[in-house]
């Protein structure tokens, strides 16, 4: 059975930079290579499921079970990783529809998740560092600027940093994205919306774009092996209005709940993470 675990960290290594390079999308092919290599090892387990037009199953190897899959976005794709790795280092990735690019990433970072739940089932950090590598380099591919981890705060008595996920700065008097990652927001969400309204106080409101990017919010009783999307909704809304403001939501598997929050206010504009290799360009034209 191929290491996942050591080209995962062959990964951190190559990221530390923040820079995206091709010994990083090589290293990503890899262990996409290597996950799937795991997976072939497992059967499908059909989940239960009352989520209106979705599906899930789970990889099960000797009764370990890894994390929800969704089968549309995993089964049902034409496109590989390792071709929108291609078109992003070409700039060419605009002529991928973007339900192709979500699609292709979501079986990307679904297929490590997965081979890490069930190689190393008491492991719930990796999952989430890993797809945070992912989404780093592909979006400084796109915008063609490296990720940085750490901002400085300044003020007249003290010098300090802010430890955000990502953010990238695409020059002077261009836009600039605050860029937190989750696999799921269930815990905790309240940061990401914290952490933009520091930055808002420290650079002016608007300087820093919100792009909040999230892989799912499947959830899988243990008993019933029931899946379910659990969505904080009203909290979403209040954060929106009174702490800060997000630009986008973006989602690998966007939760049904969330797919119509920006037909209310305060809006909040949720869509596929494929369809921010297409908006790209355009995300500060009506900031």
């Amino acid at each position: 059975m191929p290491d996942v675990h050591e080209s995962y960290n062959a990964l951190r290594r190559l990221s530390a930079s923040g820079a995206p390079s091709e010994q990083i999308s090589d290293c990503l092919r890899a262990i996409y290579v290597e996950s799937t290599t795991v997976l072939d090892g497992a059967r499908d387990r059909e989940l239960n499921t009352s989520i209106t037009g979705k599906d899930y199953f789970a990889f099960d190897i000797a009764g370990k079970r890894s994390r929800a899959v969704n089968v549309d976005l995993f089964r049902a794709t034409s496109v590989e990783p390792d071709s929108v790795l291609r078109a992003l280092e070409r700039g060419e990735v605009t002529q991928i529809p973007a339900d192709a690019i979500n699609r292709a990433v979501y079986k990307m970072a679904m297929a490590f998740c997965a081979a890490i739940d069930l190689t190393r089932p008491n492991d719930r950090k990796t999952q989430g560092t890993y797809f945070e590598h992912v989404v780093a380099h592909l979006v400084a591919l796109r915008f063609g600027v490296p990720a940085v981890r750490n901002l400085d705060v300044l003020n007249l008595d003290m010098r300090a940093e802010l430890p955000t996920d990502l953010t990238f700065d695409l020059g002077r008097g261009k836009p600039k994205f605050h860029v937190p990652v989750k696999t799921s927001t269930r815990e905790r969400v309240i940061q990401v919306w914290a952490h933009q309204r520091i930055i808002d106080g420290v650079f002016g409101v608007g300087r820093f774009l919100g792009l909040l990017v999230c892989l799912a919010e499947t959830h899988v009783a243990e008993r019933t092996i029931h899946v379910q999307e659990i969505c904080l909704i009203d909290q979403w809304r209040i954060y929106q209005l009174f702490i800060a403001q997000l630009k986008r939501v973006y989602y690998l598997d966007v939760p049904v709940a969330y797919s119509n929050l920006a037909a209310e206010f305060p809006r909040i504009h949720v869509k596929t993470f494929g369809e921010f290799f297409h908006e790209a360009d355009t995300l500060a034209d009506d900031a």
